[in-house]
């Protein structure tokens, strides 16, 4: 290879070599820039963080596991009378709402008569157990109908 072809190569080296220089410094500063911004960011978070935590510092009981037993049982049986109640009062919210069913007769039609949601009565539950007896009788056949014909296409015996 001729003289001035290493030359030319070596001016090729250089300038590759100085446009990739180039490039990664600018990549390197558009980096500090963003963790630059990125840092302020957090630098906001955390100053606003140690404000409200100063602000609440003073007022602020020390952990749980820190003090009385006496203190944590309480604590326990409030959040369990709070639990009960919700508990007492979506079983009433369920009886209301089945006592205004069985008051109407008619479920799923929407009408309601005035005064449906009242508790079911004495009579009332009597009224019930007698219809469902009188759905019984007519729908189940009594032991003492004597022997049914056998309908079962695939079994000729007879019972």
């Amino acid at each position: 290879m001729p003289w001035w072809g290493w030359i030319i190569l070596a001016v090729l080296m250089l300038a590759v070599l100085i446009i990739g220089l180039v490039y990664a410094g600018i990549h390197a500063v558009r980096a500090a820039h963003s963790i630059a911004d990125t840092g302020s960011d957090i630098q906001g978070y955390l100053s606003v963080m140690q404000e409200s935590s100063n602000n609440q510092g003073e007022t602020a009981e020390p952990p749980l596991f820190t003090q009385p037993l006496s203190t944590a049982a309480h604590r326990y049986s409030l959040a369990q009378t709070s639990v009960e109640r919700r508990r007492i009062a979506k079983h009433n919210r369920h009886a209301e709402r089945w006592s205004v069913w069985r008051h109407n007769r008619v479920p799923f039609t929407g009408n309601m008569a005035a005064g449906s949601n009242q508790a079911v009565s004495a009579s009332s539950n009597q009224a019930l157990n007698q219809a469902f007896d009188g759905i019984v009788q007519t729908t189940v056949p009594s032991a003492n109908a004597g022997p049914r014909e056998n309908t079962n296409e695939n079994n000729p015996r007879t019972n």
